[in-house]
Parts: C-alpha cells; sequence; structure tokens
C-alpha cells in the first residue's frame, strides 16, 4: 500500500474502488506535463516494483496517456499491451485485466487510475459506470496536491530567504563593528568575497558569524 500525501482522502478513495471493481491493484498516476511523464503517487493492493515507479519521459506510451480522452478497457492480456507493459504495476505482478481512466481537470489531462485485476474477466457496465465516476474526484486530489507541492516549495523559498538574510544582516553589523565600516561597505566586502571564493554570501556570512571578534581580521585578508 502506497499513498501520497493526501492519504487522508486518497487512501479510502482506492481502497473502495479495489473492493467495487474486483480489481487486485489500483494505482494513480499523475502527469508531469512539463516531462511528458507519468509518476505513480498512490496506490493499494498487489505493490508494483521498486526503482522509477512511472512511464520515462517522453516516451510514446507517456504521451499516449497525457493526450487520451476516453477509458482503455482490457480484460485480458493487459501487462503485454504497449501502452502498459512499462508500468511498474504491471511489471511485476503482470494483470490480465484493466480499467484505465483519464483524470481532468477542465481541458487538462493531470493523470490517470488503472484499476487492475489478475484473472481475465470481462468488465461490466456497472462496474464502468462507478469507474468513471472516479475521475472528477481524483482530478481534483491530484490538482489540490500539485497546488499544496507548490505551496510548499514558495514556503520553503521564503524561509530560506529570510535565514540568508538574518545571516547578512548579522555578518554586516559584526564587519562594521570591527572595521568601522558603513553598511554598504560591509555589503560589497560581502559581495565581492562571495564572487572571488565562489561561495554563496550566506556561507561567508556564517564564517564570520562563527569566526567572532579576533578572528574577522583574518577572514577578511583571507577573503579580500
Amino acid at each position: 500500500m502506497r499513498f501520497s500525501s493526501n492519504d487522508s482522502h486518497i487512501g479510502p478513495l482506492l481502497e473502495v474502488t479495489l473492493t467495487q471493481a474486483n480489481a487486485q491493484g489500483v494505482y494513480l498516476y499523475r502527469f508531469d506535463r512539463g516531462e511528458v511523464a507519468a509518476r505513480l503517487v498512490a496506490s493499494v493492493g498487489q505493490s508494483a516494483t521498486a526503482g522509477n515507479l512511472g512511464l520515462p519521459l517522453h516516451s510514446k506510451a507517456a504521451r499516449e496517456h497525457a493526450e487520451r480522452t476516453a477509458p482503455i478497457m482490457l480484460h485480458e492480456a493487459a501487462w503485454s499491451d504497449w501502452r502498459f507493459a512499462g508500468l511498474p504495476e504491471f511489471q511485476k505482478n503482470r494483470f490480465q485485466g484493466v480499467a484505465s481512466i483519464p483524470l481532468r481537470s477542465g481541458i487538462s489531462a493531470v493523470g490517470m487510475v488503472n484499476i487492475c485485476r489478475s484473472r481475465e474477466a470481462p468488465w461490466k457496465p456497472s462496474e464502468l459506470s462507478f469507474l468513471l465516476s472516479l475521475s472528477l474526484p481524483l482530478a481534483a486530489l491530484l490538482v489540490t496536491e500539485e497546488a499544496n507541492r507548490s505551496l510548499q516549495k514558495e514556503v520553503e523559498r521564503l524561509a530560506q530567504e529570510l535565514a540568508d538574510r538574518k545571516l547578512l544582516e548579522r555578518a554586516k553589523g559584526l564587519l562594521q563593528a570591527r572595521f568601522e565600516w558603513s553598511e554598504e561597505e560591509a555589503y560589497l566586502y560581502l559581495r565581492r568575497s562571495s564572487r572571488q571564493r565562489r561561495t554563496p554570501m550566506r556561507e561567508l556570512a556564517r564564517e564570520i558569524i562563527q569566526a567572532g571578534g579576533s578572528d574577522l581580521a583574518e577572514i577578511a585578508d583571507h577573503a579580500g
């Protein structure tokens, strides 16, 4: 069992799908449009192989799944179909049947969900109706997850920027006090030294802070 960051929502929905479809595995993929790749983000049932959990970049199968709007329903030899043979769940389990549902948000394809069976059996109309109803809620969860990931990255970037600024301000203060420099002179020294040493300014600032009073002159000579 493998869940993404939206475990509390995705997990129960995939579990219900596994039962309702009489399946042995359900595998949720997100499309990374910029890379033309499909990546496994959540699954229940029989596990997939380890390693690269998705389709290779720029592969024909990845483009096929990212562009299609209709489901693919197979009841035998699904594991050998070129569209699924490269996916980790089929490589490990050699599933006979698959119902592969595209997940779309507006006009954009955001992912797909593969509901897999180990045995040969036709898909019933009632099962297909239920599986098609998964498209909207699963697409919404994938979009929400992507938005949350982007927001988390931005928060981390801003936190790092704030931490760097605090380091620079403290280092500038130490330089100003030690050498009677202006704030601008201290900043220019840090920037020039960073370029000369090919060291990020935050690392240079950290060295200055750790060195303290008497060692500042040595650092200034080394960097200058």
